[in-house]
């Protein structure tokens, strides 16, 4: 078996001597690259041609190519989008870096086909990743590939029809609370954060859009009472948050406030300067995630629990009971969709469509009244 062995220079660059027994000379050979992926791929030819220099170079001479590697190409992918957050540049850059440049940045754009994808997928899932991961990363490779058609590194996309893994697990589901159950959750909710978390469930905002509201998004004396969602919080390269835009464009919306809400509301905006947080913690500061959860939800959930309701909700799980609710209420999926800031309402009939049993009798109804009519 040929080996790598990275070596560091004085001046802190790195090279790497592909060691191998060609059989044609019979010792030790060895052969220097400037980078390790040229080196990986000598190795890699070497012990598919039993250690034969002589074939492994044909090959390699052979396959040369101008097209950049994959692994440029997804860089260069990056580098070309427009409106990128921070943190988005970081999340792709990660991923690049971690979960593909090892395994597949070293071939050719021009190469890579189905077989080096589904290669890529099993190591992937070797490594404990999973069917969400696997997913995210494929959607950075797919796109990065819809670019490489565009600038013309190859004539198709080669991640069209590649099969992933399923991501379907009982655990991802949402999970409904009934108007009782939310109750008891209420109940044992530290006095702090009661009126957020009413807030998290009457709008059905997300944890990031709810922490970013501020009290000049809210407008109490409307007709309705409304409250503009145009902004989130986002996670920086260094792990920092900042005050961002909403996940998608449909994310920019006007919600509704319902009296309840305003009447809780009216002490948190009263007298408040507009550039303050709605809600805060009791030092004036953001709502941390990872806090609420720990000190406030899970020991709400565990009372509720303890008061009979079985089941383990997580926090985003208050925004799928919102729409839940509204669609107990004969709400439209259009005004839901638009309420929640999906993209589209196809999106929204996925999560939950199956909640609309009436929808459902009222196509089957359709379709009966027309069968009657061609009938006679």
């Amino acid at each position: 078996m040929a080996s790598v062995r990275k070596r560091t220079k004085k001046d802190g660059t790195a090279s790497f001597m592909v060691c191998w027994r060609d059989p044609a000379v019979g010792r030790e050979q060895g052969i220097t690259f400037a980078t390790e992926a040229e080196a990986v791929t000598l190795k890699r030819l070497l012990d598919a041609n039993k250690q034969s220099f002589e074939i492994a170079q044909h090959v390699m001479l052979k396959n040369q190519t101008k097209a950049p590697t994959v692994a440029a190409v997804i860089q260069e992918h990056i580098d070309l989008l427009v409106r990128p957050s921070v943190g988005t540049l970081h999340t792709y850059q990660t991923m690049l870096k971690l979960h593909i440049a090892d395994v597949i940045g070293h071939i050719p754009v021009d190469k890579l086909d189905y077989r080096h994808l589904t290669y890529w997928i099993k190591t992937m899932q070797k490594k404990g990743r999973s069917p969400k991961t696997i997913k995210n990363n494929h959607g950075l490779i797919f796109a990065a590939m819809e670019t490489a058609v565009m600038l013309r590194y190859r004539s198709d996309n080669p991640c069209r029809h590649v099969q992933l893994p399923s991501g379907e697990k009982a655990e991802d589901e949402a999970r409904f609370l009934t108007h009782a159950e939310f109750g008891l959750i209420l109940q044992g909710m530290g006095e702090r954060y009661k009126t957020f978390t009413e807030f998290l469930v009457m709008t059905g905002t997300r944890f990031g859009e709810a922490t970013a509201v501020t009290v000049a998004d809210v407008d109490l004396m409307s007709k309705p009472a409304t409250m503009r969602i145009n902004k989130a919080w986002k996670r920086g390269e260094d792990s920092e948050y900042y005050i961002g835009a909403t996940k998608t464009g449909a994310g920019k919306r006007t919600v509704s406030l319902n009296p309840h809400l305003v009447e809780v509301l009216i002490p948190l905006v009263a007298s408040r300067p507009g550039s303050d947080l709605l809600f805060t913690t009791p030092k004036g500061e953001r709502i941390i995630h990872k806090l609420y959860w720990h000190h406030y939800w899970v020991p709400a959930v565990k009372a509720a629990q303890a008061r009979g309701m079985t089941k383990s909700p997580r926090i985003h799980d208050l925004r799928h009971t919102h729409a839940s609710w509204l669609i107990q209420d004969g709400v439209s999926l259009f005004t839901i969709s638009r309420r929640l800031g999906h993209a589209s309402t196809r999106t929204t009939e996925q999560v939950y469509g199956h909640l609309m049993p009436q929808a459902l009798q009222d196509a089957a109804d359709a379709v009966e009244r027309s069968a009657v009519v061609w009938r006679g």
